[in-house]
């Protein structure tokens, strides 16, 4: 496409030509025949678009096969690892969840008959929504079990006896007999008329056997796995255990596939996908272009008229047999955009003539949203992303792609600048700071930190503790940027932050403590909400300090931070820290250093805390308490 505007400019510069030669023809007063605009434009265009199409045509018939087979390959080694990250990523769940719980009873968190032992384990298949069940055991052979019901969220626990279940027993006799966790056999379960894989977990305090841990991931979830990233009838994955016995197949969820102790998983030969069902003596792939990845098997086979590619590898690590992940394709999906770059060739013939027709409609319709475009680059420009509105389509292919993708553009910017700030960058190019290096700057840092956050954690799961930090991040931003600040990064709940670059500033002291006033307010607003919901608080350090530091571009050639660096940062860092010290029990606490005070204007309110010596400085720092006027009046710096 980006050829056809190419010859598109082109012709407009050939016809500016024509269009001089023939002027000065006029001025010299010789007879000649006179060529009109379009008929000029019409030709030229018709010549150069006959011309590219035909060498276009010509190109992808030689190169479009090569191209295609290529595609495929790379899809099919792309499905394949998909599905092995997804096969690994849910097994290896229940690999973690069974270590912690072992190393749990190993360290004797929890005593056996500890009645939170069990709430330990429903928060631990909780944090696992890919184990069906496990089962923890003593030496003596007393059993706790959790089960999980019909949801995700719904897990049963129960007490037994081991010696009472043979299957049990048996699986309890050969665990104590390792050292090492395994997974077990496929074991199929008459109870629940379930087949799960199983990992196992001795549990040994020195040279004491304690008991075991034992985690079932169930062969249906496993079915499922490969059902959603199925596309049937155009593409089905499978898993087989070793390669004659079906481990996961979407067939598998109808449940009517006969199982037994003695047969925990059907025959690869009798499961009724006829594609699959001689897989092992199918003959290889011999399609011209397709080249499997390495360590991965290729057949094909025919049924029913419709031929088949058949993909698989092996995978170890979760037993003594090896798991076979694979899938297979329709053959004529893989053609498909062959054929669809066929009739695209003969539609862009027939279009050659209807072309010459339309190209003076072609340059209203090119120039229009070409100046649409420039019009959203300037706006880009000022990285206002929200105001920009996306391209509309266009009939005309080449614009019709300028603006998908522009639109696409505008998408990953809007993106990016959701990891990239914004303000930063406006004030890098407002002051020309964009690679200009570093220098030496006097600025106001600020260092904030949540008091307990770690402990504070260990009672949420992930999301919300992701939820938490966004909501603690965003209050503390907005005072921040509100009062002028640079954020430099986030650490985990932490916040730096400076000012007097890089824009200067005229008092970055007064704008720093401002900030931080405002941060102790919003935190103590959003405590009152917390303690209505029955939300524990949030408490807070906040350190300011003023001193010389190198600012400016830091970092390796392909990743570059606008940041900070020298002993002022230690400082703020060491000052935040103090807090504990000075008072440990309040719910936030600002501590500046002398070089801040000394720059303050009247109206903040300070009280001495003397001077304090910090790790890494061998001068003690005069420390003052920033208070809140608005809550707690003190000594003011007036």
């Amino acid at each position: 496409m980006q050829r056809k505007h190419d010859q598109l400019i082109s012709t407009h510069t050939v016809t500016f030509q024509m269009s001089d030669i023939l002027s000065k023809q006029i001025l010299s007063g010789r007879d000649r025949p006179r060529l009109g605009l379009m008929p000029t434009l019409l030709l030229s265009m018709g010549l150069l678009v006959l011309v590219s199409v035909s060498s276009i045509l010509a190109l992808n018939w030689i190169t479009g096969r090569s191209v295609v087979d290529e595609l495929a390959t790379r899809l099919i080694a792309r499905g394949l690892a998909i599905q092995e990250m997804a096969l690994r990523r849910h097994l290896d769940a229940g690999v973690v969840q069974a270590t912690f719980i072992a190393t749990a009873m190993s360290d004797s968190r929890y005593a056996f008959d500890d009645p939170a032992l069990g709430d330990f384990l429903i928060g631990t298949m909780a944090a696992a929504p890919q184990v069906g069940g496990l089962l923890l055991a003593d030496s003596s052979g007393k059993a706790l079990r959790a089960v999980r019901g019909k949801t995700n969220t719904e897990v049963r626990l129960d007490r037994l006896d081991i010696a009472r279940d043979r299957q049990l027993a048996e699986i309890s006799d050969e665990v104590r007999t390792r050292k090492q966790p395994y997974w077990g056999p496929p074991l199929y379960r008459e109870p629940t008329h379930t087949t799960s894989l199983n990992y196992r977990v001795p549990v040994w305090k020195g040279d004491l056997y304690t008991g075991f841990v034992a985690i079932a991931v169930s062969t249906d979830a496993l079915s499922k796995l490969s059902a959603e990233v199925s596309d049937p009838p155009r593409s089905v994955a499978f898993m087989l255990y070793g390669q004659n016995r079906v481990l996961a197949h979407p067939l598998a969820l109808d449940g009517n596939r006969k199982q037994s102790e003695e047969a925990p998983l059907p025959m690869l030969r009798a499961f009724g996908d006829e594609v699959i069902a001689d897989f092992a003596s199918l003959p290889p792939l011999d399609v011209v272009g397709i080249s499997p990845p390495t360590g991965t098997v290729a057949r094909q086979h025919t049924v029913d008229g419709e031929r088949y590619f058949i993909f698989a590898r092996e995978i170890f690590g979760y037993g003594d047999t090896p798991i076979t992940i694979g899938a297979y394709v329709l053959a004529r999906a893989v053609d498909a955009p062959l054929r669809l770059f066929y009739w695209a060739s003969i539609v862009a013939s027939a279009m050659l003539g209807i072309s010459l027709i339309a190209t003076a409609i072609m340059a209203g319709a090119i120039a229009r949203p070409i100046r649409r475009a420039a019009r959203s680059a300037a706006a880009i420009g000022t990285l206002d992303f929200d105001a920009v509105a996306p391209l509309a389509r266009s009939r005309i292919r080449e614009i019709n792609g300028l603006a998908q993708s522009f639109n696409a553009m505008l998408d990953g910017l809007r993106a990016f600048g959701r990891y990239v700030p914004r303000t930063l960058v406006t004030r890098l190019v407002k002051e020309g700071r964009i690679g200009a290096g570093t220098e030496e700057r006097t600025l106001a840092i600020m260092f904030t930190d949540i008091v307990g956050f770690t402990a504070a954690c260990e009672s949420m799961t992930a999301a919300e503790v992701a939820e938490f930090i966004n909501h603690h991040l965003t209050l503390v931003s907005a005072c921040v940027e509100q009062e002028g600040g640079t954020i430099d990064k986030f650490i985990g709940d932490a916040v730096m932050a400076f000012w007097g670059a890089p824009g200067r500033v005229d008092n970055p002291a007064a704008s720093a403590c401002r900030a931080a006033v405002a941060v102790q307010q919003a935190i103590a607003a959003d405590n009152e909400r917390r303690i209505a919901n029955g939300l524990a608080p949030v408490r807070l350090r906040i350190g300011v300090h003023m001193g010389t530091v190198i600012v400016g571009d830091i970092g390796a050639p392909n990743r570059i931070n606008y940041t900070i660096v020298g002993d002022a940062v230690n400082a703020t860092q060491r000052l935040e820290s103090l807090g504990k010290v000075v008072d440990p029990d309040a719910e936030s606490i600002t501590l500046i250093s002398r070089e801040i005070f000394e720059m303050l204007p009247d109206g903040f309110h300070c009280i001495s805390q003397g001077t304090h010596q910090v790790k890494g400085k061998l001068e003690g720092l005069e420390v003052y308490q920033l208070v809140d006027r608005t809550r707690a009046p003190a000594h003011s710096t007036g």
